[in-house]
């Protein structure tokens, strides 16, 4: 879930210092790549000192930060550092994605549990034996349970209403969950057209036309120059049908 925004490439991060170093560097940091919650700072530590922090803008705190002598370093470097932060926010990003999705899950199990008290023994059973020769349809499949679920949207916005009674917490993991399960069905959608495009290019029957025209020429290689600018809307070609 989420993108990174880059608005500096990485080779260019160096030069950028430089370049503002002295005016709007000097009274703020600035916004080079954002990743959820996460920002890329590039900031202005000495008038030598390049600085790259990674701060989580939701909770307000510093999460990583590196500097550079610009004297002593290079393009490269700098470029990979940027790489190696971008590289850091979508991993912390994806950890936070995967912690509050799973937190909504447990809840659809709380709640399911609750309801089939009596198929708890024989659920925690399934789940922890397999055999290729046997598949209750009627038992639980948790996985697609949890899945279809969960992207129902009413569904989930309620669960989270009926779990959280915090109204901060409750309205950032509506936020989350409408933003997440957006993206998901997103990916189906178009998951689903391209797999009807291609189905519906592959049922599309090819017929094969011919067409005999007659047209004056001196040679052969003439004739095939003459058809095909014919073809192509010259009209001062004549031809015979």
């Amino acid at each position: 879930m989420s993108k990174t925004f880059k608005y500096i490439q990485n080779e260019d991060v160096l030069r950028t210092f430089r370049e503002y170093q002295g005016t709007i560097l000097s009274e703020r940091p600035v916004v080079i790549a954002r990743h959820g919650d996460y920002d890329l700072l590039l900031e202005k530590l000495s008038e030598d000192t390049l600085g790259l922090r990674i701060m989580n803008t939701e909770k307000n705190f510093v999460v990583q930060s590196r500097s550079y002598d610009i004297n002593k370093t290079t393009d490269a470097l700098v470029a990979r550092g940027v790489r190696h932060a971008c590289q850091k926010m979508f991993e912390l990003n994806d950890e936070e994605v995967n912690r509050r999705r799973m937190q909504i899950w447990k809840w659809y199990i709380l709640d399911w549990q609750k309801a089939n008290a009596d198929k708890t023994d024989e659920l925690m059973s399934r789940e922890l034996t397999w055999s290729e020769e046997t598949f209750d349809v009627e038992l639980l499949d948790m996985e697609a349970f949890l899945h279809g679920d969960y992207l129902n949207l009413g569904n989930t916005l309620g669960l989270i209403d009926k779990h959280l009674m915090d109204e901060k917490q409750r309205e950032k993991f509506r936020n989350f969950a409408i933003a997440d399960i957006m993206e998901m069905t997103s990916e189906d959608t178009k998951d689903r057209s391209i797999a009807e495009a291609e189905k519906a290019s592959q049922d599309v029957k090819m017929h094969t036309y011919q067409f005999t025209v007659s047209v004056e020429a001196t040679d052969k290689e003439h004739a095939r120059q003459a058809l095909l600018r014919y073809l192509a809307g010259d009209e001062r070609i004549k031809v015979q049908k």
